[in-house]
């Protein structure tokens, strides 16, 4: 899956979708998630509003998000309309699975360990939703 090479540059200390994309893929891909549809130009202009980029440092991320396939793109004119070719939402499942298989393969039982410590941390109730959780799929199993 092409999700698998923005995994190998997994950032756990960075926040949101920089843990897997530059700091500027993150901006751009927030951006188009908004807009739904945009040009380079568009794009470029809503970043100025917060830091001063040159146009065509904005081009050459989004043909790199197009690239990547995470932003298609159709010829309008003599420019580019791009648009998400994911959901925020298709993205964040996407990179937690890709993350979460990855763990499992190699460190199952720390990693196991180590998300229902966190889970249940400052709120026990967690627990009991993971072991109705545990049921369903036992039950499911036998059916």
């Amino acid at each position: 899956m092409f999700l698998s090479k923005f995994i190998s540059d997994f950032k756990p200390h960075k926040l949101g979708l920089k843990k897997v994309l530059g700091d500027l893929e993150a901006e751009v891909m927030k951006i188009m998630w908004q807009k739904e549809k945009a040009t380079v130009r568009e794009v470029h202009e809503h970043l100025l509003l917060n830091r001063d980029l040159a146009y065509t440092t904005v081009m050459t991320i989004m043909s790199r998000l197009a690239d990547k396939k995470l932003l298609a793109k159709e010829p309008k004119g003599n420019a580019f309309v791009y648009a998400p070719a994911v959901s925020e939402a298709e993205f964040a499942n996407m990179v937690a699975s890709e993350v979460l298989d990855g763990l499992m393969e190699d460190f199952a039982e720390p990693a196991l360990s180590h998300m229902v410590d966190r889970l249940t941390e400052g709120n026990p109730a967690k627990l009991d939703e993971l072991e109705k959780r545990i049921k369903e799929l036992r039950n499911k199993g036998d059916g």
